[in-house]
């Protein structure tokens, strides 16, 4: 069961709302909790009409947990509610971590892999295979509230939170006004009203934090999403403006098991287009990287080139996303003629690194090579996996497939099937139930197609 969030929101609805709520606000009561909310809004507003296109890499940590105890409810109501009553989320049953490129536009965001060469999609289901996942935590949550979609502002008083003390406002947004979109693994979707609250700094009306909450999913098997965004001043071309800073969304489904994803940002700054890597860039005749090049030629298909991993990748600290190199263990040749060498290297990506915890404990790891480089010269390169699959040394199951929430269907022998492999990489399963290295002692075998 996955749940995948969407909020859109864009720059000319938000200049409208703007225009609209001027004008209202002119006709309310002149007290200081009004004219507190007027200088957070009016700020909110203008950094989201005059902040630049920019990037960001999103860190996102997501776990996945099951209820101690299960849960007797046969509502959602009753589901929230027994939640509420327990102090943790419960077992720990999956986990993983993803690094993103995420670029901000006046109207949606695009999201690839941190380096990649663009950013090339919308829908972060093209990129992640299991858990769960939401976007808007940008433009679109801010322009919803603060731009004319959500009414009932309830002053609330200062209360003292984990970002100090602060003001508290109380919202809601209602259906007809909402544009949160969600959508299950199990193929329900639907747009939702949500409610929560925002915090301000009292002295200065600046934005720390803003709580959106949606209970009424009118299909599907969630009862429950909860995020919770904190935003920073951050510098921005030659502008400061308001930023996230960190995220948690927290999703609770019917049967009580539960998602929580962490998303933290960095490195925001202005983005002016879209960087590109070429393979093919004219170099200087009879130069180092000529005679490299024209040595580096297109490998023939079936080259088959064994690889270790260095640096290593570490789960400590390591993401999906995160770049990874092959070096090449041993020449290899056609005819006496060298086609790979050893002083070669393979350049790619990890595409997914989670870890199973019940009923056996074991790694998923994903991985891909698109370049290969001598000299310091890279050619793209296509590759297909030949030795992946169950490393555990137990035997695989008959039937392959993924079960609920993308987690292998396993049977009591504790076999494990290998998920369907993405394009161009392959899928390594891995025993363990402690930290992950992949380095100089994990070897992976591929041939070009």
């Amino acid at each position: 069961m996955r749940i995948r969030i969407g909020k859109i929101m864009r720059r000319a609805a938000i200049i409208a709302g703007l225009i609209l709520l001027t004008a209202l606000a002119a006709l309310t009561a002149d007290t200081p909790a009004q004219r507190l909310f007027d200088r957070l809004r009016g700020k909110v507003l203008d950094d989201m009409v005059k902040v630049p296109r920019y990037t960001c890499v999103e860190t996102v940590t997501r776990h996945q947990y099951r209820p101690q105890v299960p849960l007797r409810a046969t509502t959602c109501a009753g589901v929230i509610t027994a939640r509420a009553a327990l102090t943790s989320p419960g077992v720990l049953t999956w986990h993983d971590r993803l690094r993103l490129d995420v670029a901000v536009g006046a109207d949606s965001e695009m999201f690839s892999w941190a380096g990649a060469r663009a950013f090339d999609t919308k829908d972060l289901d093209t990129l992640t295979a299991s858990g769960s996942s939401g976007s808007g935590d940008f433009a679109s949550f801010l322009g919803s509230v603060f731009g004319g979609a959500a009414e009932h502002f309830v002053y609330q008083g200062e209360k003292d939170t984990p970002l100090g003390r602060l003001t508290m406002f109380e919202y809601n947004v209602p259906l007809a006004k909402s544009h949160y979109s969600y959508r299950t693994g199990n193929g329900a979707k639907g747009i939702t009203g949500y409610h929560g609250a925002f915090y301000a700094i009292p002295a200065t009306a600046e934005l720390r934090r803003l709580v959106v909450e949606a209970t009424e999913f009118a299909s599907g098997n969630v009862c429950r999403v909860l995020d919770t965004m904190d935003y920073q001043r951050a510098k921005i071309g030659s502008g400061d403006y308001i930023l996230p800073e960190v995220s948690r969304m927290e999703v609770l489904y019917t049967d009580g098991e539960e998602s929580q994803n962490e998303t933290h940002y960095s490195g925001c700054h202005e983005f002016t287009g879209e960087s590109t890597i070429r393979f093919d860039d004219p170099d200087e005749p009879n130069s180092a990287a000529a005679e490299a090049k024209a040595e580096l030629q297109a490998l023939p298909p079936k080259t088959h080139i064994r690889v270790r991993i260095d640096p290593p990748i570490d789960s400590l600290i390591a993401a999906a996303g995160d770049p990874i190199t092959g070096v090449v263990e041993s020449e290899v040749k056609q005819k006496g003629k060298v086609l790979v060498r050893t002083s070669d290297r393979l350049h790619g990506r990890v595409l997914r690194l989670e870890q199973f915890m019940f009923p056996d404990p074991h790694w998923l790891v994903a991985i891909r090579f698109d370049s290969i480089e001598r000299d310091g010269v890279e050619q793209p390169v296509s590759l297909k996996p030949a030795d992946d699959g169950d490393r555990t040394g137990q035997r695989v199951q008959q039937t392959p497939g993924l079960g609920r929430r993308g987690a292998p269907t396993m049977s009591t022998a504790a076999a494990l099937p290998t998920p369907e492999r993405p394009p161009g990489g392959g899928v390594f399963i891995l025993p363990g139930t402690g930290n992950l290295v992949l380095d100089r002692k994990f070897h992976s075998e591929w041939e070009t197609k």
